[in-house]
């Protein structure tokens, strides 16, 4: 006999919502959250529970306006719950709609609550199920649970279910669920304006009907109770007639509905996988192994004529999208395999270059075709990830244009806060297609020699390639619909930006070996005096590296006061903790010294020289334009944004970066004040536009304003702190965090920043402004339309870090995009000039040359102009400059 199941659609909508992080939503702005919830939820449930057509289902949902009947009775009924938030209202059409696609019955019916609908459907097919199970997050409901319903609730996170039955109501409440009714009626509920018995709570309700088994024998024994209880049943005798009719459910609701129409006979692939495309569930698609299918055409180019009848269609198109396929992902190293051209649709080509086995294309014609096509500029090139493409053809000395369209990036802009944008996961998302993976190619059937693409016959390569620029090609024609809010963005500076990177990367850094090795012996030596020092304070030799034998000398040896637990109950010694004790104890200052010199040792000192190319001899990092939610490029294998610049250990590190040739110096560039420079704009504070129009010395500035003297007091100290202060309000810092910084108490730090904020009170609107924009809309902007998107603003734990990002992102993305725009220009100057000077790193706010003795003159000229210029705001951007033969 089959089973009947039935979900509090309403109930477990605002579980989802408030489980899943609200900011998720697709790349047009739908908010899905909920959506999401709704869908893991029921994928799971049905994966564990549902017998496809035996079994029968509803999802069932609360009509506009709720229970007719009890507002009759109760105007003030639900009058008391907060306004359903404005994100699930939007989601609600979005929710039928999956459910459905789902292949599963939505109920619902104006006038009734889901509740009732639900006590209906229990009650009218009682005798057609085995077993009807109610699945909700509301506990009103277990007033239905007998020998045959029981209800799943979901008590943690949105898939976590428990089972009630009788014995287990029991045990959570202390009463049968018959009695439910009875026990609601009692104590009322203050959210649905439910009266119940005033006076009367939980423990009370429950041992009365403990006792007497009914709230009607409760009320037949009343003489038996106590005077108190009595008086308090009397007092509230209309009051508990009222909350009985309220609390108790419906169960005449007319539905005219049989059992065998609620028969769930599972959904159809097609329209389900449809509904998932435009929420953008990718891993959802994935999840139920759903597959989109297209036409295709896929040509392995193997003679001249098949080359020529491409070139003709990239002219007749103007449009192609491109990919390599390589033996590496090294590019000094990588072979060049082959390569894949979509002109349309559905239609791409391959042409093999060095394959093991099978006819290739002669080379030379292959980089001839790419040569003509690539730097003519009369065609738009799309790609995936263009960037290392782009390195490729390059060192075949091929230069091509800036691209049109990378839709990595552009998914990157649309959303910047998701995680993945790798090909596969952009198809799964907007297309519903899942693609050919690598391990599918290969897959034991082809002899692969440390995965080199070189040994995959051509045929299958050419499956395998002209699908990811057929899948590149498709998505191009979505993403650039999407991107109108951001197109001057996408096309103004990340687009030409893939050409600026892939040469910068290619330039690499040269670091003196030599010199590191050195180094590593000095700090392996200062390290070793340390620990020396340390086990003499501690009168023991110990493992300075393990936490547990150092809290072991410093709080039950040493008997230093505790500052901080770990979740295992031991005391921390991470660097909060340390930091605090060394203001009183000298072995947490050494402790804190040598985890310092460690870290810097092993994080670069005996790291970097593993990265160097043996070909080049230089460390090329990558650089990303996805990697960040406000738009600053990062660095990966190896970090080289991260390379410390403001203490002394830090300087002796960037002294190992140095030119690889004689007569060649370093030249870096670092913008002086940026990020307050755009405060000053973007707020359009007075005082601050004043103070950089005239190259006034801001730190002293504010210093002299928050101690309330003059700026001929005050002291290097003073501007210190001034300058603090300054850089501590973009960052939205709180008195707490910057007393932290400063080392002055809570309060003092609080004056200082009302100090501030009066001085300066256009920056004081502008934040006010900016972070009411962000509470209102969900989302900042930078100054050239990037948005972040900041969910933090609508939970109560992270509010005032969703704050501090709203002050900060348009301020430092803005400057990310400042600093990008400068180096396009510089280096569309360089190629203009044909010059041989290297840009090779950029840090943040800062660009790094290699420049030849007999260019540094000009290109200093160059960097400071393109940079000071590369926009126009209401303060100059000015621009630091140093040069010599090392970083530092």
């Amino acid at each position: 006999m089959a089973n009947l199941f039935l979900f509090d659609g309403t109930g477990l909508v605002y579980r989802a919502f408030y489980a899943i992080d609200q900011s998720l939503k697709t790349s047009t702005g739908k908010h899905t959250n909920a959506v999401y919830g709704i869908a893991k939820m029921l994928i799971k449930f049905f994966k564990e529970h549902i017998n496809i057509n035996k079994d029968a289902c509803a999802f069932v949902l609360d009509s506009k306006g709720g229970s007719q009947k009890r507002k009759e009775l109760l105007i003030e009924y639900k009058a008391n719950r907060p306004e359903t938030p404005k994100l699930i209202i939007e989601q609600l059409p979005y929710i039928e709609e999956f459910v459905e696609s789902f292949g599963l019955r939505v109920l619902k019916l104006m006038g009734y609550e889901a509740d009732d609908i639900i006590a209906t459907l229990a009650k009218k097919f009682y005798d057609d199920f085995e077993q009807i199970n109610i699945i909700t997050g509301d506990k009103d409901l277990l007033q239905l649970v007998d020998d045959k319903i029981f209800v799943w609730r979901i008590e943690r996170g949105i898939t976590d279910l428990v089972l009630y039955d009788k014995s287990k109501v029991y045990e959570k409440y202390g009463i049968y669920p018959y009695q439910f009714a009875d026990y609601l009626s009692l104590v009322g509920d203050q959210i649905d304006n439910i009266p119940g018995v005033k006076g009367i709570g939980k423990k009370t309700a429950t041992s009365l009907l403990k006792k007497y088994g009914s709230l009607d024998n409760v009320i037949k024994n009343k003489k038996l109770l106590t005077n108190k209880l009595q008086k308090l049943l009397e007092n509230s005798k209309e009051n508990l007639t009222l909350s009985r009719e309220l609390v108790e459910l419906i169960y005449d609701v007319p539905l005219n509905l049989k059992a065998e129409d609620l028969i769930y006979k599972g959904y159809n692939q097609k329209k389900l996988l449809q509904v998932l495309k435009n929420f953008e569930f990718s891993s959802i698609i994935k999840e139920l192994n759903l597959q989109e299918e297209f036409e295709k055409e896929y040509i392995v180019v193997d003679n001249l004529k098949k080359l020529e009848k491409l070139q003709d269609e990239i002219k007749k198109m103007k449009v192609f999208s491109i990919d390599t396929e390589t033996t590496s992902l090294e590019p000094y190293s990588a072979k060049l395999v082959g390569i894949s051209v979509a002109t349309k649709e559905g239609k791409a080509y391959y042409i093999p270059v060095s394959h093991v086995n099978g006819k290739n294309f002669e080379k030379k014609y292959v980089l001839k075709f790419l040569k003509e096509i690539l730097e003519s500029g009369e065609f738009n090139i799309v790609g995936q990830n263009l960037k290392f493409d782009y390195k490729i053809f390059k060192l075949f000395g091929i230069d091509p244009h800036p691209p049109y369209f990378d839709t990595m990036v552009a998914a990157y802009l649309l959303n910047p806060d998701e995680r993945k944008y790798n090909l596969e996961e952009l198809s799964l998302k907007f297309l519903g297609y899942k693609m050919i993976s690598f391990d599918e190619l290969v897959d034991g059937s082809v002899p692969l020699f440390g995965n080199d693409f070189s040994f995959v016959p051509i045929e299958k390569a050419a499956e395998y390639s002209c699908e990811d620029a057929d899948i590149t090609f498709r998505l191009f024609h979505i993403l650039s619909k999407h991107i109108s809010e951001v197109k001057d963005l996408f096309y103004n500076i990340e687009m030409p930006l893939i050409n600026v990177l892939a040469q910068m990367e290619l330039n690499g850094v040269y670091f003196d070996l030599d010199y590191l090795k050195i180094l590593s012996e000095k700090y392996e030596q200062r390290m070793r005096r340390l620990e020396e020092k340390i086990y003499e304070i501690s009168g023991e030799r110990f493992n300075i590296n393990s936490s547990k034998q150092v809290a072991e000398v410093l709080f039950n040896k040493l008997k230093l006061p505790s500052i901080k637990k770990t979740s295992t109950g031991r005391d921390s010694t991470n660097a909060e903790v340390l930091e605090e004790l060394a203001k009183e104890y000298e072995i947490a200052q050494l402790l804190l010294e040598h985890r310092k010199y460690q870290k810097l040792k092993s994080t670069y000192i005996d790291s970097i020289p593993n990265s160097v190319n043996d070909i080049t001899k230089r460390v090329h990092s990558s650089f990303h334009q996805t990697g960040t939610a406000t738009g600053r490029l990062s660095s990966s294998e190896p970090n080289l944004q991260n390379l410390p610049t403001r203490t002394e250990e830090g300087r002796e590190i960037r002294k190992a970066v140095k030119p690889q040739f004689e007569d060649w110096y370093i030249v870096g560039a670092d913008y002086s004040q940026i990020e307050l420079r755009i405060l000053a704009h973007m707020s359009g504070d007075e005082k601050l536009l004043e103070a950089f129009k005239n190259n006034y010395d801001i730190h002293t500035i504010t210093a002299a304003n928050i101690f309330n003297i003059s700026e001929l007091m005050v002291t290097e100290d003073m501007r210190r702190i001034g300058k603090m202060v300054n850089f501590a309000i973009i960052y939205g810092i709180s008195p707490y965090g910057l007393s932290k910084r400063i080392g002055l108490n809570v309060n003092e730090t609080k004056k200082i920043i009302d100090s501030y904020f009066k001085y300066y009170n256009g920056v004081f609107d502008f934040i006010k402004q900016t972070v009411e924009f962000a509470k209102k809309n969900g989302f900042v902007k930078t100054l050239f339309g990037r948005k972040r998107y900041i969910p933090q603003l609508r939970s109560k734990n992270v509010r005032q870090e969703g704050e501090r990002i709203a002050i900060n992102t348009p301020i430092q993305g803005t400057a990310a995009d400042i600093i990008k725009i400068a180096m396009i220009n510089i280096h569309n100057e360089l190629l203009r000039r044909k010059l041989k000077t290297k840009m090779i790193l950029q840090v943040h706010d800062e660009l790094v040359f290699e420049v030849p003795k007999e260019e540094l003159e000009i290109v200093k000229e160059i960097i400071v102009d393109k940079m000071e210029n590369s926009v126009k705001l209401k303060v100059p951007l000015k621009v630091d400059l140093y040069e010599g033969k090392e970083w530092e």
